[in-house]
């Protein structure tokens, strides 16, 4: 009988610790939304800089975060500089697809693009996914 009573307050102490991870899973069943406001956008950008490009990358990579992470319905950018040399992942969570759209449109945008193409050592890898907006809410309040 004492064991089942470690065992049980083990199992709480476990649950108690996965609440406060952090996790884009959501705690209970949910009901499928619909609507413009249902899902964000996340947009991944796998990029491998040639070396002797990358103070330009640098340069023009900071311009594009401050712009990006200042347009009104961009929730979140970050750049992360992979282990091996020269290859970065940018990420961009976006309130919309539609609003990811028209940022691809924009004059910063289509520069950061020209600077990708004439500075990579290979082409980039652009992954897009929908995650309901409620994972988002649920995990930055």
């Amino acid at each position: 009988m004492q064991w089942r009573l470690q065992v049980s307050r083990l199992q709480e102490l476990i649950d108690q610790l996965e609440c406060k991870a952090p996790r884009l899973e959501p705690l209970h069943e949910e009901e499928p939304t619909q609507g413009p406001d249902s899902h964000i956008l996340v947009a991944q950008r796998q990029v491998q800089v040639a070396e002797e490009a990358l103070q330009d990358f640098h340069r023009a990579l900071s311009c594009y975060v401050d712009f990006t992470g200042a347009q009104s319905h961009c929730l979140h950018v970050s750049a992360q500089k992979m282990l091996e040399n020269a290859s970065f992942t940018l990420y961009e969570f976006w309130q919309d697809e539609a609003s990811w759209r028209r940022h691809q449109q924009s004059t910063c945008s289509k520069a950061f693009q020209r600077i990708l193409i004439d500075h990579l050592r290979a082409p980039d890898t652009l992954t897009t996914v929908f995650f309901p907006a409620s994972w988002w809410i649920m995990n930055n309040n």
